[in-house]
């Protein structure tokens, strides 16, 4: 399924991403030009959808996103 590269609302076409990270309903996006940019959608569940539709990678899914400092 193809999705349409701009979202309502939204100042970057999907080309332009390459990460992204929610929290609630606040997005931190990283470009990939490497600058941050934060979102805070209407609707977080179509925002979402939008971004995955369009192959932009969820920081959550990575391997080893989340640094346990207490490991031993």
């Amino acid at each position: 399924m193809t999705s349409a590269n701009n979202y309502p609302g939204f100042n970057y076409p999907a080309s332009q991403l390459s990460k992204f990270l929610a929290a609630s309903d606040f997005f931190t996006i990283m470009l990939k030009s490497g600058d941050i940019v934060h979102f805070t959608p209407k609707d977080v569940v179509a925002f979402q959808r939008w971004l995955l539709d369009n192959k932009i990678q969820d920081i959550r899914s990575e391997e080893g996103w989340i640094i346990n400092r207490n490991a031993t």
